[in-house]
């Protein structure tokens, strides 16, 4: 059977569609293509294989007038795989780029450049400095999107319209534009004027609402979690644009919902709270599995995670354990009767825990075939072992900011194999492709540019350029300035280097 085309028809052979081009990714982004005729009853390709190596997203252009977390974090992944993500940065608001940490917790003299938050959210991507407020600087951003793919912000809802950037200003310039806006409720409904905060979302969603322990208050995680969520829809959301703008050939405008996305984390409340049922909230336990606990270990709040649901498990545990006398009582024989008697249980295994190093009891636990993770802080994973087996931690050294020397980021969180050579991590410094993109990309002149400059629409640093030492006083008054002590300092560059040099 011939193959059909994007509307369900046949393709006459002598159609260049008919050649497929089948695309593998052979790793982060990297994809190996050959062409294959359709029409091979084997399906086998047949003829020259072509081995092309290319980022999967290259030649896609992102305008991202992004700020604080949720959509640069996003439009990291495009551009991890190969999208040119142009950042849009205002020379009024500094925004994300003053957050820390710095080198030793002091904003050096170009702290715009060295915030090592930042350099997470903005690693492959260029920085446009332009006003998109003044005359000009709109004018050149519009020239801009004419030869761009995607326009993304995360402005409250109305901002882009009064700017006469909103998606049907944007895409009468380029019709297949896609246009994604990331904001706390969406642009319609009786919240979308609302501002928020990813903690204030959390509340908001319900996910506050069920964490916390028995008989206490709503809690909220540590971790802007709503930013990480909102995020990842952000990157999947494009992703399903340009799929789809590649079928039809149209753009398409996406509201994207910090809320929303918060409420889809949450069904399984969803569909109890509509048969009577309120979720209570558990803590660290469990509804029906004991022990499912943190138990403490050896060590300064030093902690692991136990989670037992199956005899099986609850065999290997007391293998582990040793068979002690307490773990033989009847009380603990089934699932049932090990929850009955949980608060019982948890008393026998921390006093036994307590005496374990958290790393080694997980190994010992595992090896019995028990799910157990030791409790880890954050210092704890810049050197872990298996991270680094993996690839996952990504060292580089901002070449904008020298001073603040190599140091471990966070990488994807998935692989694809085998492994290519990685990427070069560009941090961009502030206004650092001025040039490149009005010059070469729009096609501006030199004399153009100059007027930019001159009128205060373009620039290469801030308007405002008072250092955030807020945040450095604030380490100090709470006891945790210098936690780190100077042999841990020196594992970590030491690990930075050795990283750096492996995948550069």
């Amino acid at each position: 059977m011939p193959p059909l085309d994007a509307n369900g028809m046949p393709l006459r052979r002598d159609d260049p569609a008919a050649r497929l081009v089948c695309l593998g990714v052979d790793s982060i982004g990297y994809v190996i293509e050959s062409t294959v005729d359709p029409y091979d009853s084997d399906g086998v390709p047949h003829g020259r294989l072509l081995m092309a190596q290319q980022p999967l997203l290259q030649g896609v252009r992102v305008l991202s007038l992004e700020q604080v977390h949720v959509l640069p974090w996003g439009t990291a992944f495009l551009a991890d795989f190969g999208a040119e993500v142009i950042r849009i940065e205002s020379p009024g608001h500094m925004n994300d780029r003053r957050s820390g940490p710095f080198p030793d917790r002091v904003p050096g003299e170009t702290w715009w450049n060295e915030g090592g938050t930042f350099a997470y959210w903005a690693r492959n991507k260029e920085s446009l400095c332009l006003d998109v407020t003044h005359p000009l600087g709109k004018d050149a951003f519009l020239k801009l999107v004419a030869k761009s793919d995607i326009v993304t912000d995360n402005f409250r809802p109305g901002t882009m319209q009064r700017l006469g950037l909103d998606h049907a200003s944007l895409s009468a310039i380029k019709p297949d534009l896609i246009t994604l806006s990331c904001t706390a409720n969406g642009h319609t409904g009786p919240w979308r004027a609302y501002g928020a905060r990813a903690r204030t979302v959390d509340a908001a969603c319900g996910l506050s609402y069920l964490t916390g322990y028995a008989g206490e208050g709503a809690l909220r995680a540590s971790s802007n979690y709503m930013d990480h969520t909102g995020g990842l829809n952000v990157a999947y959301a494009l992703l399903l644009a340009l799929y789809q703008r590649r079928k039809t050939g149209r753009g398409m405008r996406l509201d994207l919902s910090m809320y929303e996305t918060g409420v889809s984390c949450i069904g399984p409340a969803l569909l109890e709270a509509q048969q009577g049922i309120e979720r209570p909230r558990l803590g660290t336990t469990h509804l029906w599995q004991a022990p499912h606990n943190v138990y403490p270990c050896q060590g300064k709040d030093r902690w692991i995670a136990i989670a037992v649901s199956t005899d099986a498990a609850w065999q290997g545990l007391c293998t582990a354990m040793g068979q002690p006398a307490w773990a033989m009582a009847p009380g603990f024989a089934t699932v049932p009767a090990r929850w009955q008697h949980r608060q019982e249980l948890d008393t026998h295994l921390s006093q036994w825990t307590a005496q374990q190093q958290p790393q080694a009891l997980m190994d010992l636990l595992q090896a019995h075939g028990v799910p157990a993770g030791a409790v880890n802080t954050a210092a704890d994973l810049v050197t872990d072992a298996h991270l680094r087996a993996r690839g996952y931690l990504e060292a580089f050294t901002n070449q904008n900011a020298p001073s603040v020397g190599p140091r471990i980021y966070a990488g994807r969180p998935f692989r694809t194999l085998p492994e290519p050579p990685r990427r070069l991590q560009l941090v961009a410094a502030l206004g650092q492709h001025n040039m490149q993109v009005l010059r070469d990309v729009v096609g501006l002149s030199e004399a153009d540019i100059q007027g930019l400059l001159e009128a205060g629409a373009l620039a290469t640093q801030p308007r405002e350029a008072t250092p955030p030492n807020a945040a450095a006083a604030s380490y100090q008054a709470s006891g945790r300035d210098g936690a780190a002590d100077q042999h841990y300092k020196e594992a970590i560059r030491t690990l930075a280097q050795a990283t750096a040099h492996a995948v550069h």
